[in-house]
This record gives structure tokens, sequence and C-alpha cells, in this order.
């Protein structure tokens, strides 16, 4: 550590929720660490309207340390309490952690030290060589983490992208393109927007913490889900676009299927009658999905309008569907025998040209700059 600069830049963002209780420690600790290592600092503590006595604590610890708080009363979300906290600061340096002290300040000095070192991303991971994990961490705590990490193997190679502990330059953010973040992965949304080319990880003790209530719910896991959604957009638009289609589409298979079957088998009406029928509502349920999951930047267009473009379109694809469904069945003896193989043959090529119409006729022409994009 001897070659670390000395009166960097530094300043750490902490938001909070009910956290008064773990602030004082916190503090304590983070100055000591710094003063030790002669880093400069500020504390900004972003708080979202706590009312649990976050203020007069705060108000006390800045007579000890630059300490400054930020109350937030029309926003709410780590993610963004953190965008606020970077807004609010001029700092070269920025350092993201929690206020449950299950991050050691004590590891401050060594992420300052490979931002020196011209890092554009540093991480304090839980698992690589020499990181942990508490010991009270459940089994259930353990495979949502790594479930959560593997969703995210394809924006970043990091071992911990989950992390809440990092450090990073404030230069990576000029020029980068809006931040929007959902739920609580501050830090996955920068790595990926601010595209950081020079990362590393860092081993921590990640521990458990003690005072207060954590703030993962279930509704914070599918917040995540849709940011894992946005940030994929972001960086795969087409790929991802693609994607989403065929998962609304093989959703529309369920119910061509499931209505196929019991108009043919049920009702016992002609399966090619059965077929036309079954296709149109599927159709009219695509459509209604790729509105809101598919085509986020097509939700402009009048509803109706669309509805009717997209049935136009889907004519086409239905044509193809039920058109080579009908040849194969009728010329191709072991197809004829085998309706269920007919069946998919036709989805498979009505879903193409489904696909092409819907993108270039009945939605927005493709555009990779989906940042105002809602999810």
């Amino acid at each position: 550590m001897s070659n670390l600069k000395k009166n960097s830049q530094l300043v750490v963002i902490v938001p909070t929720y009910k956290e008064a209780d773990n602030l004082a420690e916190l503090t304590r600790r983070i100055f000591l660490a710094v003063s030790k290592a002669g880093i400069e600092t500020e504390l900004l503590i972003v708080d979202d309207n706590s009312l649990d006595g976050t203020e007069q604590v705060c108000k006390t610890l800045a007579n000890q340390h630059p300490v400054r708080l930020i109350t937030r009363t029309l926003e709410r979300g780590l993610a963004t309490a953190v965008l606020h906290g970077i807004r609010e600061s001029e700092h070269d340096y920025i350092l993201v952690m929690d206020a449950d002290l299950s991050h050691p300040p004590e590891d401050i000095p060594r992420i300052v030290h490979l931002l020196n070192e011209g890092y554009d991303f540093v991480v304090g991971s839980r698992y690589v060589k020499g990181g942990s994990t508490d010991a009270e961490w459940g089994l259930f705590r353990w495979v949502n983490s790594k479930v959560a990490t593997l969703l995210a193997c394809g924006l970043t190679t990091l071992n911990d992208p989950m992390a809440g502990f990092f450090g990073f330059p404030r230069r990576i953010l000029a020029g980068s393109p809006q931040l929007t973040p959902v739920g609580y992965k501050i830090g996955l949304e920068i790595l990926v927007k601010a595209r950081c080319q020079k990362v590393i990880e860092v081993p921590i003790a990640f521990t458990e913490r003690v005072r207060g209530e954590s703030k993962l719910t279930l509704q914070q896991q599918l917040l995540y889900l849709r940011h894992l959604r946005r940030l994929y957009r972001f960086c795969f638009p087409q790929t991802a676009e693609i994607i989403q289609f065929a998962i609304v589409g093989s959703s529309g298979v369920i119910v061509d299927l499931f209505l196929y079957l019991g108009l043919t088998y049920g009702v016992r009406i002609d399966h090619q009658l059965s077929r036309a029928i079954s296709f149109v509502a599927a159709a009219s349920w695509n459509w209604f999905f790729n509105r809101w999951f598919t085509f986020v930047n097509g939700r402009g267009k009048k509803w109706g309008k669309q509805w009717l473009q997209f049935l136009t379109s889907a004519s086409v694809g239905f044509t193809v569907n039920w058109g080579s469904y009908k040849l194969l069945t009728d010329y191709v003896p072991y197809l004829g025998q085998h309706h269920i193989v007919a069946f998919f043959i036709g989805i498979l090529l009505g879903m193409g040209s489904n696909y092409t119409l819907s993108r270039w006729f009945v939605f927005r022409p493709f555009n990779e700059s989906i940042e105002g994009a809602r999810p």
C-alpha cells in the first residue's frame, strides 16, 4: 500500500432505510480504515425517510467526521438512492456499500488502491479465493444468490455480480448511457452500461447483519428479473427481442395445442377446422403479450389499430402455418397419420413469418437505442 495516492477524493455512498442502529459503528470503522491509509473521504448517507432517528444519528456523527445526510421523500429504492448520491457528489472515486455491516469497511483501502492502479470497477467478492459468507447463511440464501449470479452470466464474467460492495472512478460514467436501474443491483447496472473493461474482484468476508431487518423481499427479486431483462436488451437488443418473441410464441403454442386437442378429440370436429380455430385464438394471445413484453417500443401505438395490423400480418403467418400443415398431412403419408408432428412444423414456419412481419409492419422498426423504453 505504500504507493497509495494520498488525499484521493473518495465518497462512500451508503443507501439506508431504517438502519439508524448500524450507522455509528459503520462510520467508526470506515473512518478508522481510511484514516490509517491516508484517504480523504466523505461518507454520504442517502436515506429514504426512515423516521427512525437516522437524522439525529447523522447530525452527531457529522460533528466528528465528514458525514453528510440526504433524505429522500419522493423516491424509494437502493439503486436510485445510489444514483442520487452519485449526482450529489463530485469525488474522483465512488464506493458503494450497505449499512448493515455485512461489508467490511476495513477493505476500503484495498479497493481504492486498485482504483488508483487504473481499474474501472472493483468488486468486494464473496466467491473468489479468500472470500467467504457468514456461517449463518442457510442453504436457501446460498442457492438464491447462486441462481441470481447464473442468470447474469451472459452480462459479465464476474464471480459475484450480485455484490453490493464495489468502487469505481467517476470517469467511467462520462459518455455512458443513462442509468435506469430497477430494484437493488445498481452495481450490475453500472458495470454493464459503462462497459467497464478493466474489472477485478477482491475477496471479502461477508457477514450477516446483527441489527435491523433485511430488505430482500420477493418483490425485490422480481424487480431483479425485470432489471436483467433490461440489461440483456441493452447488450443484445435484437437477440433478446427474438428470444422474448419465442417465449411468447411458446406460450401461444400451449393455447393453440390445448384448444386444438380439445376441439379435435373432445368436441370431435374436423381436425383441419380445429386447427384454424385454435390458431386464431393463439394469435390473439400472442398479440397481447408481444405488445407488453416483446416490442416495448411499440406501445405508443393505439391498441385497436395495432391489433388490426397484427391480425393482418398474422393472416400471412396463418397461411404459412395452416397451409403447410394441410399440405403435409394431405401429401406426406407419415404426417397424415401423425398430425402432431405436422402441427409443430407448421408452427415453426409460421413463427418465422410472424416475427418478421410483426417487427417490420406491426411494431416500430428495430432500434438499438432502447434507453427510454419501459420494461
